[in-house]
């Protein structure tokens, strides 16, 4: 199939308008690549006849998702670069830990009160199981008296159902599993079946999925000690990627870490965060509110 340049405005304008990722010039080849399949699947002979599609697919979202599927990277596996991982353990961790005893303490927060963790763009599970499996090591090494797992709540959150429902399952194959995870994490968190790998109940009940589009306001999810970030905002303009970080900011606890990708930064885009090294990596604090 061809692309025109005409084709390519089209569906790449309407990406934008569906999940605001925001596709360059040089992206032709991607759409080409991505959405020929998705094309031929429905019968369409032309890129024009797979947007008229679309364009008519407003009232019913299934193939709308589908592209979405065919278009978002779910390049992820279990602690991932695990620099931001050493960082959550040896650093954000006890902060955390301190800023949630300080608000119980004051009166801020009910005694009961979960510390709670968002992973925005979670995949297929990956990052919020590693962020549970750190959690459950740090606790289990003493580091945080009264403490416990169960003290904890992950949210993972990402536009793709299709994602979501793997991420629900937590059912990883010998590649994926192999992938990040020492062979002790995998004796201690994992049940082996047919094959597979299963996290294990104990590091489920820490995380729980929803879906999310992040073009879509979507602050009523609650307020976080800690949003995880990472290799999204990189597909976004910049006028998208600064009402996300805005609405990150509002969603945060006073003193509450936000994580992004290697690539990414709030610089030009929101002075609401101070920025800081902690190892290798770079953490980004809700400033105090005046």
């Amino acid at each position: 199939m061809q692309l025109s340049a005409q084709e390519f405005i089209l569906l790449r304008d309407l990406i934008r308008d569906i999940c605001g990722i925001a596709l360059k010039e040089d992206k032709q080849y991607l759409i080409l690549q991505r959405l020929e399949p998705l094309a031929k699947t429905h019968k369409c002979s032309s890129f024009s006849e797979l947007y008229q599609l679309l364009k008519a697919e407003s009232l019913n979202t299934a193939l709308r998702e589908k592209l979405v599927e065919a278009i978002t990277t779910n390049e992820t596996s279990f602690f991932r670069d695990i620099h931001p991982y050493e960082t959550l353990r040896s650093y954000v961790l006890p902060h955390l830990v301190k800023h949630h005893i300080m608000r119980r303490t004051a009166g801020k927060i009910p005694v009961n009160a979960k510390i709670k963790i968002w992973s925005a763009a979670s995949s297929t599970g990956q990052e919020p199981y590693s962020i549970a499996m750190t959690i459950a090591e740090f606790i289990a090494s003493g580091s945080a008296s009264g403490f416990t797992n169960n003290d904890f709540r992950i949210l993972g959150t990402d536009i793709s159902n299709e994602v979501l429902s793997k991420a629900i399952a937590g059912s990883y194959n010998q590649v994926e599993i192999s992938r990040g995870i020492s062979p002790e994490l995998r004796q201690k968190y994992f049940i082996e079946s047919k094959g597979n790998w299963i996290v294990s109940p104990k590091l489920k009940e820490m995380v729980e999925f929803k879906p999310i589009n992040l073009v879509k306001p979507f602050g009523a999810i609650g307020i976080f000690d800690m949003i995880v970030c990472r290799n999204v905002l990189i597909y976004f303009d910049d006028k998208t990627k600064a009402k996300i970080l805005e609405t990150f900011y509002d969603m945060l606890h006073e003193n509450g870490i936000l994580l992004l990708g290697a690539m990414e930064n709030t610089y030009c885009l929101t002075d609401k965060f101070k920025s800081f090294h902690a190892g290798k990596t770079i953490l980004y604090e809700k400033r105090h509110q005046h």
